[in-house]
């Protein structure tokens, strides 16, 4: 199968869209190591990558009119690389490229096509480390900061190379990992995780095939990868540079789960909540009371500003001064490894209750977006979307031309509310029928309106 024709819609200098882009590869390879360029058979392939996941799945929909799927034969031992290429519109910009390793956990779709003797199917991978790891199981002591222990397991028991760290980690303890899979003992320490502002940390892989481990206020407070605006009308010339520029920032479709839960959200330690600790070792019982009003520091969110509103309140109680919305009890013994070490329970006496309302303000709003595809827009990213505002068209129409003399006012017209600094989570990345799009979710933990 080699020598097929690859399928292309961007020339050999430059894309005319941003959607633009090239299979180079899709090979498969069979249980007995013999190879095959699928790329003609591929009508769809999809690629997700998640700040809460530490592994790529792939999606590939296949078309077969050649017996491939008998003549192979496929029986669920094979593997899979898929290489995939984008150009921006200019004649000296550097080719994107991925290039990943996948093995096949199942085929979970096979029908037969309106087309006679047409079969279709999709194939279902993960990242060969993912793989790896749901085979095997880990246990084993360890000192150190957490950060250590999850490269270790990064990149000695499931054989990743490319691991990096963003953040200053300061969580360090002593413990054992009880018999489990390598990537669940990697997310259970990730738990523990966080840095010197109590942030938690992201444990996930990118499409640049690397595995990092990532401070949510690292990736907060980094500049923004890009604009996005949610606009219907073109105002360049088709397949000019401006025309492509503005189909890259455009926001194709949007259908937002705005969240806004402050019950939800109140429920799981965000606003407030009562800490309990009961320490074995000294025979003492401490509570803390966390307080989101005073103990978040607004200045580490996206837009520095708050998602709560301190003059609301319920029955007399203001959300910020009910901790018994959401308890823990915690058992501390702090003499389990003697008088310098700690186990994880002693980490929650600092962190419990700061981190987890981290956690949960990041799930203030929500959108789902739809993007000229895009292969470094990815999970951990910062990006700023601007919404307009819903007036009248004769008043946006005096809102645009007061942009000409006054370009300040261009924030005018756009919704202060629900635009703003927004963070990347997943990205799910569609090639299908010679089109690229990205659908993208994004969150933010603080509104840019004062309340």
């Amino acid at each position: 199968m080699s020598g097929q024709k690859q399928r292309t819609n961007f020339g050999a200098n430059k894309s005319l869209t941003p959607g633009s882009y090239k299979i180079d590869k899709v090979v498969l390879t069979t249980h007995d190591g013999t190879e095959y360029n699928i790329e003609n058979l591929t009508v769809r392939l999809s690629l997700t990558e998640s700040l809460y996941s530490p592994n790529i799945l792939a999606q590939i929909g296949i078309k077969d009119t050649a017996n491939f799927f008998e003549s192979t034969p496929l029986i669920g031992q094979e593997k899979i690389r898929i290489v995939v290429s984008t150009k921006p519109n200019s004649f000296f910009a550097k080719t994107k490229k991925i290039d990943l390793n996948f093995v096949v956990t199942e085929y979970p779709l096979y029908a037969s096509a309106q087309e006679e003797h047409t079969n279709i199917y999709n194939i279902a991978c993960v990242s060969d480390h993912a793989y790896l790891s749901r085979l095997s199981k880990i246990s084993r002591s360890f000192t150190n900061t957490t950060d250590v222990e999850i490269k270790r397991i990064i990149t000695q028991d499931l054989g990743f190379s490319d691991f990096e760290v963003n953040g200053t980690v300061t969580s360090r303890m002593k413990g054992v990992i009880r018999w489990q899979t390598p990537l669940e003992a990697a997310e259970w320490l990730r738990q523990k995780t966080y840095d010197e502002a109590f942030s938690p940390f992201f444990l996930y892989h990118s499409l640049d095939n690397k595995i990092r481990l990532s401070s949510l206020h690292e990736l907060m407070s980094a500049k923004e990868y890009h604009t996005y605006r949610d606009e219907r009308e073109f105002s360049q010339d088709p397949y000019s540079d401006g025309d492509y520029d503005q189909r890259a920032s455009r926001i194709l479709d949007i259908a937002s789960n705005l969240k806004l839960g402050k019950i939800y959200q109140g429920a799981n330690g965000g606003w407030a909540s009562e800490n309990n600790y009961l320490d074995y070792s000294y025979k003492t019982y401490t509570k803390y009371d966390y307080n989101y009003e005073n103990d978040f520091n607004q200045t580490l969110t996206l837009n520095q500003k708050t998602p709560l509103s301190t003059q609301f309140d319920v029955n007399g109680e203001k959300l910020n001064l009910m901790p018994k919305s959401h308890l823990e009890h915690v058992s501390v013994n702090n003499l389990s490894y003697g008088e310098k070490d700690t186990n994880y329970n002693k980490l929650k006496e600092k962190t419990q209750g700061k981190t987890k309302a981290i956690e949960e303000a990041l799930e203030s709003v929500s959108h789902d977006i739809k993007l000229f595809g895009d292969l470094e827009l990815n999970p951990g990213a910062v990006v700023k979307l601007k919404f307009p505002k819903a007036v009248d068209p004769a008043i946006m129409k005096q809102l645009l031309a007061a942009m000409k003399f006054f370009p300040k006012s261009a924030r005018d017209i756009y919704d202060k509310h629900l635009s703003g600094r927004h963070l990347v989570t997943s990205v799910n990345h569609m090639f299908e029928d010679g089109e690229y799009f990205s659908e993208v979710r994004v969150k933010k933990d603080s509104f840019g309106i004062e309340l």
